[in-house]
């Protein structure tokens, strides 16, 4: 996936019968009636992250503050990871909501320029470049809304987006640092951290370790917090009732959806747009393998994994799948001419 004329007539084919299936299959689950997206709360996951941040303000320890509200509102408090890492309270306690708003797309727009820059050094179009960089940026926009600054999602996935966006075979340590972080905010975006190490590891054996140095550093931030989330449990703590459910690629585009401005539209729309988004990224040159790697993996998690209004998880990548689109239809052009070609290997 590393050049635009890379397939071959038997890859082709495979890609666009993979295509036109997971179109269908979302049409189908469009028609079907689709995945039911989050049910409005009297009181949502917004409302409890800013009542911890108060009770810590108020002087109480975060771990303490996030077990009571939890048991308050009938949120569960175990497993461990059903209480978030501190890192987004303690971020909006030091700005504020505004103050963390700002940053938050401070940093989007961040990752849309040097998206922008690196697109450029691997000399993709200037089309694609600036379609690339639209999409980005209506992606980024949806990080204005005042709430979003309070899902740990989207702080991860734009970190991540800059992750990818700085990342050099010679300068890569920004990126292992971004992604360091993105992971604090949300573990969810440890799958990225996994592939990177995975596709240094050949040639850029020194890369690779700083990878692996990260994921454990993270193992052990992780650790910590759920040592610090049993000793704050009361005596009978209150049990999650899981995540497996096995949601399907239906799933899959509700959270694309969430995480998006196709929100805004119906479900088939995303149906036919998110096959080609990822699609597309299969063209995008070097960024080709860690961006399709690391939303296959996400996408094949949550075939599985999230419950109905879980669908907010979507922040953590909707905004890099969607950008895919500025390469579909170059991607589209070459695999037929690959696909249908006499003389294509």
């Amino acid at each position: 996936m590393t050049d635009p004329a890379w397939p071959g007539r038997t890859v082709s084919r495979a890609l666009l019968a993979g295509l036109c299936a997971l179109i269908l299959w979302g049409v189908w689950t469009a028609a079907s009636g689709g995945t039911a997206g989050p049910g409005v709360k009297a009181f949502g996951d917004v409302d409890l992250y800013r009542e911890i941040a108060q009770r810590v303000a108020a002087g109480s320890d975060y771990y303490a503050a996030a077990i009571a509200s939890q048991l308050a509102h009938g949120y569960p408090t175990t497993p461990f990871l059903a209480v978030r890492l501190p890192t987004l309270t303690s971020l909006h306690l030091a700005l504020g909501e505004t103050g963390a708003t700002v940053l938050l797309v401070a940093l989007g727009v961040a990752g849309v320029l040097a998206m922008a820059v690196r697109l450029d050094r691997d000399g993709r179009g200037r089309a694609e470049r600036i379609a690339a960089v639209v999409l980005l940026g209506l992606g980024v926009a949806l990080l204005a809304v005042g709430p979003v600054a309070w899902f740990h999602e989207a702080w991860a996935g734009v970190l991540v987006l800059l992750a990818i966006a700085v990342h050099s075979p010679r300068r890569w340590w920004p990126s292992v640092l971004l992604a360091l972080v993105a992971v604090c905010f949300r573990e969810l975006a440890l799958p990225y951290l996994v592939v990177m190490a995975v596709l240094a590891w050949p040639q850029r054996r020194r890369e690779a370790w700083a990878w692996l140095a990260a994921i454990g550093v993270f193992a052990a931030v992780l650790a910590a917090h759920a040592l610090a989330v049993q000793a704050a449990q009361p005596p009978t703590p209150v049990a999650s009732n899981g995540w497996v459910e096995f949601g399907g690629w239906s799933f899959v585009l509700a959270c694309v959806r969430t995480g998006s401005l196709l929100s805004a539209l119906p479900l088939a729309v995303a149906a036919v747009v998110v096959p080609l988004a990822l699609f597309g990224w299969c063209f995008a040159g070097p960024l080709a393998r860690p961006v399709v790697a690391t939303c296959v993996l996400l996408a094949g998690a949550l075939m599985v994994v999230g419950r109905p209004d879980n669908t907010y998880w979507g922040l953590l990548f909707s905004t890099v799948l969607l950008a895919g689109l500025a390469f579909a239809p170059r991607g589209l052009v070459v695999s037929a001419r690959a696909a249908f070609s006499r003389s294509a290997g």
